[in-house]
């Protein structure tokens, strides 16, 4: 059933690498956009407020093969990416629709700071004022480690959605894995094999993933509790 391997392997090979990538560089965008927006979202600008409200709930109230689309679109005409090809990845393809995928995660990652936020006590906050701290340093200091740390599992679960919410960029032509199951499975008029393969990968990448989320949530409550 899956004497094709052989043969194709070097494909799957391909397509794992580039969802390797994108993912990782669709993560680094989703919690950078997503500490910003909570960072408007709670401050007490209400232009900046209303604009990262907005935001989050454009994003989160249309598809991302549509926004991954747009974007793709809408940078092509703006921007001369060259098609320089790393690790089998087309850059002019895969940049952009990483950049999509940050842009859509970055409203979920907003959303799971904001609660990782509001669990922790008011009386933190105050406690550091009244010690002389600023607000920017009871925010950077006292607030965010402690909201990462409750806002972890969430976190994870965004990372493995990302890994997986990768295959849309198939309509853009990039290679992952999704597409080149695709390719293979039209190559050999059966496309049951190549999927099966295909959820294989994204489980091993998932499943990984969530084990090293674990290990690190584990790590950072022991860390915690010694301090408390």
């Amino acid at each position: 059933m899956f004497d094709f391997l052989g043969r194709y392997y070097p494909a799957f090979l391909e397509g794992t690498a580039q969802t390797i990538i994108i993912s990782i560089i669709a993560s680094i965008i989703g919690i950078l956009i997503g500490l910003l927006l909570v960072l408007m979202r709670i401050s007490d600008n209400k232009i900046l407020a209303t604009i990262s409200r907005v935001y989050i709930s454009v994003v989160r109230g249309t598809p991302s093969m549509i926004q991954v689309m747009l974007i793709y679109y809408s940078l092509s005409k703006i921007l001369s990416i060259p098609p320089i090809h790393i690790l089998g990845a087309s850059l002019d393809r895969v940049l952009p629709g990483s950049i999509a995928l940050g842009l859509n995660s970055g409203a979920y990652t907003a959303e799971i700071f904001r609660s990782g936020i509001i669990s922790i006590p008011k009386g933190q906050t105050e406690a550091g004022l009244s010690l002389g701290m600023t607000r920017h340093m009871v925010m950077f200091e006292i607030v965010l480690p402690q909201a990462v740390r409750n806002a972890l599992p969430a976190m994870g679960n965004e990372f493995i959605s990302l890994i997986k919410e990768s295959s849309v960029l198939f309509y853009i032509g990039v290679q992952e894995v999704t597409a080149q199951a695709l390719g293979v499975g039209g190559t050999l008029y059966d496309f049951v094999p190549p999927l099966i393969v295909a959820a294989a990968i994204y489980f091993v990448l998932t499943f990984t993933l969530s084990w090293i989320i674990g290990y690190f949530e584990k790590k950072m409550s022991r860390k915690y509790t010694r301090l408390a």
